[in-house]
């Protein structure tokens, strides 16, 4: 199997310095896990790898895809089927936050009916007319479990979990539990830290995106990609490109931290309650125990 093993955790767990490491370990090539660091331009605000990273060790699914595109399990399940068909003698670690990813890869897709195309064009006037709240609310009625895992402002997978329910009376989380076309398992890590170190380190993480350039990125991607492609979903974007004035920037992004916070801790509870993962303390030495690890048949 040339995917060696999977590193998932919370945003700003600190996935991608420990990734680096594992990955030279093993020689490996890194596929990124993350649907919103996909974006070709987007890059600070999702805290896509460093240049210096992605010359460390080469990786895949990241900074790659044209903005105004949208991105599935489906999709990501078909480019690394597609990567290791090509490169079979390579291997590859999964790195990142977006667990239906892992979890439609290991395990396969759930086969659901085609959604009439009327029914997600409700929606999205739904969206249009009426705000994301009103499409969260919705899907928060249709399949509760699931739009907690899901942030707030992607209305792409809001859209799915609520047309998906409308087309076939059955939640989009009951139909993810009949599944075909996996790759089988591979030995998933869960990186963990305390909570209230987790929630430190993200407020610094959004303070240095700043500091890198994020409001520099967000006006000038601004002015090349329109405000309805699917990218400018991804959390602050769009805020901060209507925030004037220092006052208002500094409202945006005390706003970004809380909800990346309250994110964090929907993928804990996502990860906690959907995968077999080990786990492992960032605290205590985790490189030792995951090259230490011995797969077990």
């Amino acid at each position: 199997m040339p995917i060696v093993l999977a590193l998932v955790g919370a945003t700003g767990i600190g996935k991608s310095a420990l990734s680096l490491a594992v990955a030279e370990h093993y020689h490996a090539e890194i596929i990124g896990v993350d649907s919103r660091q996909v974006y070709r331009g987007f890059a600070i605000g999702t805290a896509q790898p460093s240049a210096g990273d992605m010359a460390k060790v080469r990786h895949h699914l990241v900074n790659f895809l044209d903005p105004q595109q949208t991105y599935s399990a489906g999709e990501f399940c078909r480019d690394v089927k597609r990567l290791l068909q090509e490169n079979p003698e390579r291997n590859y670690i999964l790195v990142g936050g977006t667990g239906l990813y892992v979890q439609s890869l290991m395990l396969g897709l759930p086969q659901i009916p085609a959604v009439p195309e009327g029914v997600r064009q409700e929606l999205e006037m739904i969206v249009q007319n009426e705000g994301i709240v009103s499409l969260y609310k919705m899907a928060m009625d249709a399949d509760p479990n699931l739009a907690q895992s899901v942030e707030p402002n992607n209305a792409h997978r809001l859209i799915r979990i609520v047309e998906v329910y409308r087309a076939t009376g059955r939640k989009l989380s009951d139909w993810q539990k009949e599944r075909v076309g996996g790759i089988g398992k591979v030995p998933v890590f869960w990186l963990q830290r305390e909570r209230d170190v987790l929630y430190k380190r993200i407020d610094a993480r959004v303070d240095q995106m700043v500091k890198d350039g994020w409001i520099d990125e967000v006006i000038s991607l601004s002015t090349t990609i329109p405000l309805s492609a699917p990218a400018w979903q991804s959390l602050g974007y769009r805020e901060l490109l209507n925030a004037h004035g220092s006052s208002e920037i500094k409202t945006v992004l005390d706003e970004v931290k809380k909800k990346t916070r309250n994110y964090a801790k929907r993928q804990l509870t996502w990860f906690r309650g959907q995968m077999d993962c080990i786990s492992v303390d960032m605290e205590a030495d985790p490189l030792g125990k995951i090259v230490g690890f011995e797969k077990r048949d």
